[in-house]
């Protein structure tokens, strides 16, 4: 029931998967965390933290990496096929059907109305990566948004954390530096500066 209930869970943010392994952040979040309390915010950061130093996409490492802490390696296999199940097909029917359809106004409107969507998505994973490392606890944004917002006392920001943050966003925009070295280096400095 177990395997069950990860291909399943896992088919279904499949389904949702528009823009790519970051825009599932805030489903991963809203679903795994907050509602079915199969983890807690810290440990989806971690996790996030680990797919995002390994090879390969975001959303199908964390799919697998989470399948494997609740099922075992046949766990992580059956999350990682259920993940990539609906849009492997869908993609195979786009291919096949996009030089036929892609200049119609029906694909056009589709497509415009997908990418605003998947940007504020992807904004939202910002968002939601901002309080995982950035400040202490997740943003609070039902206090923030009122006009007197009271925000909770261990609510603040991590300074060692935030130098962090804006150095490798200058890297990465201002150099060609390889991640890869950006991540060690950040690892590194989080060893000795962000405890």
């Amino acid at each position: 029931m177990v395997y069950l209930t990860i291909f399943l869970t896992f088919v279904y943010y499949g389904c949702l998967c528009f823009g790519g392994g970051s825009a599932l952040v805030p489903i991963y979040i809203e679903d795994l965390v907050n509602n079915r309390h199969w983890m807690t915010l810290e440990e989806f950061g971690n996790l996030i933290a680990i797919s995002q130093m390994t090879p390969g996409p975001i959303g199908v490492n964390a799919a697998t990496f989470f399948g494997y802490q609740y099922g075992g390696i046949f766990g992580g296999f059956l999350a990682t096929c259920g993940l990539l199940l609906v849009p492997f097909f869908l993609m195979i029917l786009v291919v096949r059907s996009l030089d036929r359809w892609s200049q119609t106004r029906l694909v056009n409107g589709i497509m415009d109305g997908l990418r605003p969507a998947v940007f504020g998505m992807i904004v939202a994973s910002l968002v939601i990566y901002l309080g995982l490392s950035v400040f202490t606890e997740p943003i609070p944004w039902d206090k923030i948004l009122r006009w007197k917002p009271e925000l909770p006392p261990s609510f603040s920001i991590n300074p060692a954390a935030l130098i962090l943050f804006i150095i490798s966003t200058i890297l990465f925009a201002r150099t060609r530096i390889a991640i890869i070295t950006v991540i060690f280096l950040s690892a590194l400095a989080g060893a000795f500066f962000c405890r």
